[in-house]
């Protein structure tokens, strides 16, 4: 085994320097990719279609979609994300959501990114195999991850199995507003 001394008692091994490399350069990747994306417009047309049932529609591995939480159901709030330990209560999740499902590949790395420069959106990702209906408060979720930065949101999966998830954009504050997600895959390294 080869240790890289880096002080008087830190050691760090080969695979953690390659977890380390890894990490460095996603978020290399993340900012030039944050100062090559152009502005969402906030006075683009879209789609305020209903949802049906929970769902306003499906993603996949390159998908671009532009939409507005305008139209969007408003199933969900603090009580919810804080019941699934996907958000802490507190940010008065009482606007409308917009929910897609997502059929994640087996073996991949995946980037969902939120852009909403026009209102404070939040993404959640939600593991929840969708039989028709969307999962409520009572409800037990197997995973679930959110980002709620200001202008937009990165959420992150790797599977290594095919697996289901509900991707929601959520207003905050009963606010409501235009975005884009876009979704990029990626084999997992060793895979």
């Amino acid at each position: 085994m080869i240790v890289f001394f880096l002080a008087p008692s830190l050691f760090l091994g080969c695979r953690e320097a390659q977890v380390a490399a890894e990490k460095v350069r996603r978020a290399v990747v993340s900012v030039k990719e944050e100062a090559t994306t152009p502005a969402f417009p906030c006075d683009s047309v879209v789609s305020t279609d209903a949802p049906t049932g929970c769902l306003s529609g499906t993603l996949q591995c390159g998908d671009v979609i532009e939409g507005t939480t305008v139209g969007g159901d408003s199933n969900w709030n603090d009580d919810f994300y804080a019941g699934i330990f996907c958000f802490p209560a507190g940010d008065d999740r009482s606007g409308p959501e917009r929910v897609y499902r997502f059929q994640a590949p087996a073996n991949q790395d995946i980037t969902i990114k939120l852009q909403s420069d026009c209102v404070d959106l939040d993404l959640a990702v939600l593991a929840w195999e969708y039989g028709g209906s969307c999962p409520g408060v009572n409800h037990l979720i197997p995973e679930c991850g959110g980002e709620n930065r200001t202008g937009g949101d990165v959420a992150r999966i790797n599977t290594f199995k095919p697996r289901e998830y509900l991707v929601a954009v959520e207003g905050k504050r009963a606010k409501a507003g235009p975005y884009r997600l876009t979704v990029t895959c990626a084999p997992l390294a060793g895979r």
